[in-house]
């Protein structure tokens, strides 16, 4: 009786012993697929997918089709990407609102098409920040808080950067003016 017992024990632990050394495979194997599936996922990731093909002049513009009568007219749209500018450090600026000093902290960002403009920027910033702290500080409480103030301000700001870049021959074609922060105390 006890040999029975001890040949079942060893058939069982036999048995065992076969299923263990399976599992073990089938989790390795699990684990290297794993392993190189992340890999292969962090390396197209950071490798950007996929091969991006040089842009042609031609695939940069989208044609539009516009049918005049009988006639098919083509007409190019230009497919162009913003350059944002910011000007660093905030402009801080003190002002008059009725008897007492107020301030006023902005941040802007300028937007433009063409990079030689960003160069131009970066190149004349000190009178670009002089005329606009100039600007700024001489504005009044009443006309700046309003929405339509603060838009009459961005388009008098693009203006004087404007002049500016005029002045010293460099491009200027300004887009746009943001206020990423606007604080008025």
């Amino acid at each position: 009786m006890a040999d029975e017992e001890e040949t079942e024990l060893e058939e069982g632990e036999e048995g065992s012993a076969k299923k263990g050394g399976m599992m073990k495979i089938i989790l390795l194997v699990n684990g290297l697929l794993l392993i190189i599936g992340i890999g292969v996922g962090a390396a197209m990731y950071f490798m950007g997918g996929e091969e991006k093909k040089p842009v042609d002049q031609e695939d940069s513009e989208t044609l539009a089709e516009v049918s005049e009568g009988d006639e098919v007219v083509k007409k190019k749209r230009s497919k162009k990407v913003p350059v944002y500018i910011p000007l660093r450090p905030a402009f801080v600026v003190n002002f008059e609102n009725q008897d007492q000093v107020s301030f006023l902290q902005v941040d802007i960002q300028l937007m433009t098409y063409d990079g030689a403009v960003e160069a131009a920027i970066k190149q004349h910033m000190p009178a670009v920040r002089n005329e606009l702290l100039l600007l700024l500080g001489g504005k009044q409480y009443h006309e700046i808080n309003t929405r339509e103030g603060k838009r009459a301000l961005s388009q008098e700001s693009i203006q004087v950067i404007q002049d500016v870049l005029k002045d010293v021959g460099e491009p200027h074609s300004i887009e746009a003016l943001y206020f990423t922060s606007f604080v008025m105390q």
